[in-house]
């Protein structure tokens, strides 16, 4: 059972009511955070964890990139499922799409606890189709953990823990939390994964 998270769930679309925040697995540790009404006023302070979805407004996020960097500089928990076309998260060296088409790209998970019991399968297709989870890739900082790749070695997310005082995991544009969250196959695992894990790094920040 795992103990009550205050995450901050970064939104730009206006979905209050209709968010994963909302969702039943996540409700409990995730807040809705407008990041157009309290990203500047910098309310991300009183957060260990913030989470960034896919579909965020990144100029809105490197207009406001000091917030983000304040935010690592106190020693916390910075999630990114963002693709990443401008240069506002520390390390991170831009978005690169994959020339592989899609029918022979392959998605292969790296030994790492957010993944415990994920087939790679259920990561590469969703009802029999592929390309839903990710088609891009990440050049990573130096010294980063990669914990998902694909069968050209490209770098599909990684966590970073010298580019900044706090933890970075970021990943190209794959979805830790919604992909496979209305499914019943094992990709579901990966979101109660993601927050086990950021227990566990909560615990050695504050250690």
């Amino acid at each position: 059972m795992l103990e009550k998270l205050s995450i901050a769930y970064l939104d730009s679309q206006g979905c209050e009511k209709t968010g994963l925040y909302n969702h039943f697995l996540y409700a409990e540790h995730l807040e809705y955070f407008d990041i157009y009404t309290r990203l500047k006023k910098g309310d991300l302070k009183d957060f260990k964890v913030a989470i960034i979805p896919t579909n965020i407004d990144e100029i809105h996020l490197s207009k406001n990139q000091s917030e983000i960097k304040t935010f690592l500089s106190d020693s916390k928990i910075l999630i990114s499922f963002a693709q990443n076309f401008l240069p506002w998260l520390p390390g991170n060296n831009l978005y690169n799409p994959s020339e592989v088409p899609i029918k022979d790209r392959v998605i292969k998970i790296c030994t790492h606890q957010i993944f415990e019991g994920v087939n790679e399968y259920d990561l590469n297709y969703r009802r029999g189709v592929k390309g839903f989870f990710n088609r891009g890739y990440f050049n990573p900082p130096p010294n980063a953990q990669i914990i998902l790749k694909d069968n050209q070695d490209q770098c599909v997310a990684y966590i970073d823990r010298t580019s900044s005082k706090g933890v970075i995991l970021s990943t190209a544009g794959a979805d830790l939390l919604g992909y496979g969250i209305f499914d019943t196959n094992t990709a579901r695992r990966m979101g109660i994964g993601l927050l086990k894990w950021i227990t566990e790094e909560m615990k050695q920040l504050k250690g």
